[in-house]
Parts: structure tokens; sequence; C-alpha cells
């Protein structure tokens, strides 16, 4: 199937046309580390904790929508990738969107849903049986596209207490649905995600 460039340009344009939407709003850029790990759903949260550790690094840009302060919906266009060994080095491209409820000056909750692009690259060899009836390491596939769908709860907790629009941190547990991942085998691929990092606010180029 080469549906690639369809996806992608879907994608790309999607992105555009919702980084230009929103462009008035308040915006900030963020960074976290990752730990990445395939388990059921959510109840899987877990094993983040203690049992596995592979790394991912991601990014995003984020929009406030709503006027409210006291529920805040977020907008945000997330990149990034993560390292399974054995199994996959996984590129997410997805944009989300969540609610975050204020519970006191420096501290919210919140959950999101999202849905985007994800290329995999096997993180295994893979042999194939040659014309002498001998099994060769078969060459590494390109990497194949992929959709995500993302469910995600998390806090965030402002550094200065008095300012709403200060540097935060924030942690969050996601849960991706991966797919198709492995036909007639692993169809669709559940993988959890602890993120740790930072959000910075983009100041206004307004006087």
């Amino acid at each position: 199937m080469k549906n690639t460039n369809l996806i992608n340009t879907v994608l790309i344009l999607m992105l555009f046309l919702l980084s230009n939407s929103v462009n008035g709003q308040s915006q900030r850029y963020g960074v976290s580390l990752s730990n990445n790990v395939t388990s059921f759903p959510v109840t899987g949260y877990t094993q983040l904790f203690y049992s596995q550790f592979h790394p991912g690094l991601d990014a995003f840009r984020s929009w406030k929508i709503s006027k409210s302060e006291k529920n805040k919906i977020e907008l945000k266009v997330n990149a990034g990738f993560y390292y399974h060994r054995f199994v996959q080095t996984a590129i997410r491209i997805y944009p989300s969107i969540s609610l975050y409820k204020t519970l006191c000056k420096r501290f919210s909750l919140g959950a999101g849903v999202g849905g985007g692009y994800g290329m995999s690259f096997e993180g295994s060899e893979v042999f194939k049986l040659n014309s002498e009836g001998k099994y060769e390491t078969k060459k590494k596939i390109n990497g194949r596209s992929q959709f995500l769908i993302n469910f995600e709860i998390g806090g965030q907790y402002n550094l200065k207490k008095d300012n709403l629009n200060s540097v935060r941190i924030f942690l969050a547990l996601k849960t991706f649905i991966q797919g198709p991942f492995v036909s007639g085998y692993v169809p669709l691929l559940p993988v959890n995600s602890l993120f740790l990092g930072i959000s910075i606010p983009v100041k206004s180029k307004k006087v």
C-alpha cells in the first residue's frame, strides 16, 4: 500500500490550517522526555514506573483557545520519537486538544485526545530464505506509515505563583493506539507513555 504521500499531504495541510487558525491566541513551546511501554491501555500505566525503559524525546507548540482560566482548553501540535529495543523506533506527529481544570494558582489537572501520523522502523533483524535454501538477513525496510489515536491525562504546575502564564513543568500519561502494525498478528499496537517536561510561554510581539 503506497498511501504515504497522501497521509503526509493531509497531515501537513491539517497542521498548517491548525496553526494559522489559532495564531492570535496565547501560545507556548514545550519539550519533554518520555518512557514508553507496550502494554494494555490505561491499566498498564504502573509499568511505566518500574518495569522497562524505552526513551523518547518530544516537542510541542500549544495555543490556549478559551478565555476562562479555571477551565482552559489547549490545542497542541506534537512531534517526537521513541526507541523500543527489538520492537521499533517510532516517530509520532499529531495534534491534540485538552481541557485543564485549575485547582489553585499553580496547579491544574486535565485530559485530552488526539490523533495523527506515525512512522515505524523495525527494531529487530528479519530473515528470508534464499535460493540456496539458507536464511539470510533481509535488508532493513523503509519506515511504515501508520495512524495514531491517543488519550491522555496529566497535570501542570506554574513555577511562579502569581503568574498564570509563567514557565510550567508538566507530567502526562498517554495511551497511543498505533496501526496497522503487523497485519494478521498485531494489527493495533497499544503504547503507554509517561511524559515529563517543561513549557515556556511565547512573548507577544504586540507592544
